[in-house]
């Protein structure tokens, strides 16, 4: 009888618990949602009568080279109120850049942009001293050059490195790689 009674007590918090997780979601369908900008492909999206613009079109609006975004973008969101965005690509992807510096980017880049700040950046990381450090944030230092902190050191690299965006390449493979392009 003791089992029965743990047992039922046990369903009971089981439902309860439940409950208590699904009551915020309920509620939050009933606010009407941020609107978000959502493209895909990197490409201009046609949405109603108005064309989104890129990953790459969007950066520049913001102040900063096209280049900071490696090739392969596959879509992107953005909140406009806030800045919050994500990037999303087709595969995890690494290259070289000047001073033999290693980044790796996640499929799936998030952070928060306004002009000339990327701040909260998650799913972008440099290799130094074999160890990959994630790269907090990214500021356009002034019209030449950019600012790149992983917690509290800092590299700049000027903006001619960011003209073109770079070719990734599968993460282990060393064929393919593009030097000589820094990123976000």
């Amino acid at each position: 009888m003791a089992a029965a009674t743990r047992l039922f007590h046990l369903l009971l918090l089981t439902l309860l618990a439940g409950a208590a997780v699904l009551s915020p979601v309920a509620a939050a369908r009933d606010v009407p949602a941020e609107p978000v900008l959502v493209a895909t492909a990197g490409y201009p999206v046609v949405v109603g009568d108005a064309t989104e613009p890129s990953a790459y079109e969007m950066l520049e609006r913001f102040g900063f080279p096209k280049g900071i975004l490696p090739v392969g973008v596959t879509g992107y969101t953005l909140r406009r109120s806030d800045g919050a965005f994500q990037v999303f690509m087709d595969r995890d992807c690494e290259f070289e850049v000047d001073g033999g510096y290693k980044l790796t980017y996640q499929r799936t880049i998030s952070g928060t942009v306004a002009g000339g700040s990327i701040r909260d950046l998650r799913g972008v990381s440099v290799k130094i001293f074999f160890v990959n450090w994630g790269i907090d944030q990214v500021l356009m230092a002034d019209a030449d050059h950019l600012m790149f902190y992983v917690g509290p050191l800092s590299q700049a690299f000027t903006a001619d490195n960011f003209e073109e965006s770079p070719q990734c390449r599968c993460r282990g493979m060393l064929d393919g790689a593009r030097a000589g392009v820094a990123a976000m």
